[in-house]
């Protein structure tokens, strides 16, 4: 009963849901700003001002601070792009779209 009543509902309710989460998760830039600043820096291996707490988000942001916008603003733009596509294939194959008449 669980396996073909409740879950095929849950994954229809979740699955758009994971996908927002993901993300939204990619972009928690407020977090590891506001408690660590993306560092501490200077760790070995990284570059270009990446502390040892950055994100790709707070990493930008770093890099448009030390005038560096070529390099940023080509990552900001395929980080939107690599997430978009993930984000429309995995919500494409996800039961949401396929079952939509059949949850009312």
């Amino acid at each position: 009963m669980f396996k073909k009543i409740t879950l095929p509902y849950i994954m229809f309710v979740t699955g758009p849901y994971l996908i927002t989460q993901f993300i939204g998760n990619i972009n928690n830039f407020n977090v590891i700003y506001l408690l660590t600043g993306g560092g501490p820096f200077g760790v070995k291996g990284l570059s270009d001002g990446a502390g040892g707490t950055s994100l790709l988000v707070t990493w930008l942001y770093t890099m448009t601070g030390n005038s560096n916008y070529k390099l940023a603003s080509t990552l900001g733009i395929l980080t939107f792009l690599v997430s978009s596509i993930v984000s429309l294939i995995t919500y494409r194959h996800s039961s949401a779209t396929k079952n939509e008449e059949d949850f009312q």
